[in-house]
């Protein structure tokens, strides 16, 4: 929760110290996201990792666009993200869900009157995760997770007027994971879970009058 209140203190700051330079707006979208290896653990042995498959998932939430000088311009988000990714495991499959704050703070070159270009980190504060397996692993509780991560974005986008859309390019910068105890049918003690993600993201925006 410090970490979460600290971005947010950061997000907050960028748009007061600038508030006369701004253009608002409300975006959403969808991602194609995979997190890193899941391992199963028995008896404190850990097995091999099974690798992620990339699943849908989605965010939306608010932007701010605060220009500078030559063309640059700086963009911070606010936006509530939900990620899905599903592994095959033995003779199943488990699928881990995850809901996160992120705060993208990314530098921008504008080409044209349209075209941009862009690069920064996104600072994400997990709110949730929560992994269901087929019955072959059963009764699954989280133990705990890493909540902060810092992840690197970079990305190009069309503008028309109020109206844009940008795609993007995503990976995780720290390594995080979780932790869940199984008490299934099985002999399975636990399992744990890279949560540090790769992700393509489809995004479309709409900005408001600036800021005066």
């Amino acid at each position: 929760m410090k970490n979460l209140l600290v971005a947010l203190l950061f997000f907050g700051s960028i748009l007061s110290a600038n508030a006369q330079f701004l253009n608002w707006g409300v975006k959403a979208g969808l991602n194609y996201n995979a997190n890193g290896d899941l391992f199963l653990v028995y008896d404190d042995v850990i097995s091999d990792p099974f690798s992620s498959d990339q699943e849908l998932g989605y965010h939306f939430g608010l932007l701010a666009e605060i220009k500078l000088p030559l063309f640059l311009y700086i963009r911070p988000e606010l936006l509530y993200t939900h990620t899905e990714s599903s592994y095959p495991i033995e003779d199943g499959e488990a699928k881990l869900k995850m809901d996160r704050i992120d705060i993208p703070v990314l530098l921008g070159f504008r080409v044209f009157k349209i075209g941009r270009f862009f690069l920064g980190p996104n600072f994400q504060y997990i709110v949730n995760t929560d992994l269901s397996a087929s019955e072959n692993i059963a009764n699954i509780k989280t133990v705990g997770y890493d909540d902060f991560n810092v992840a690197a974005q970079v990305g190009i986008g069309l503008n028309f007027g109020r109206f844009g859309t940008d795609i993007r390019w995503e990976t995780g910068l720290i390594d995080t994971e979780a932790l869940f105890e199984v008490n299934g049918i099985t002999e399975v003690g636990g399992v744990a879970v890279d949560t540090d993600s790769t992700q393509f993201l489809l995004s479309v925006y709409w900005k408001f009058e600036r800021a005066k």
